[in-house]
């Protein structure tokens, strides 16, 4: 008689169902898109370096859609009138 031994059957951790150590990632990664989760992000930096176009780059939003942005006459806040002196 002789013992033929049958190739080892290794599931694919990507199978549904799956349940062990290498679906952990997997596992995680479907629980929070699933639940939803917060962090909190800092961005520093000066004044129109683009730092909100980042952010809304990353997540493909405008953070501020009411937000207007005035242009360079809407920057001044007075005018300065001078008078002819002799």
């Amino acid at each position: 008689m002789s013992c033929m031994q049958q190739p080892a059957q290794f599931t694919n951790p990507e199978t549904p169902g799956y349940v062990g150590f290498a679906n952990l990632p997997n596992q995680v990664h479907r629980k929070s898109v699933k639940k939803g989760f917060e962090f909190t992000l800092m961005v520093v930096g000066e004044s129109g370096l683009g730092k909100s176009t980042l952010i809304n780059s990353l997540f493909l939003t405008d953070l501020y859609p009411e937000r207007i942005i005035p242009g360079a006459a809407g920057k001044i806040c007075f005018r300065v009138v001078l008078a002819p002196t002799s």
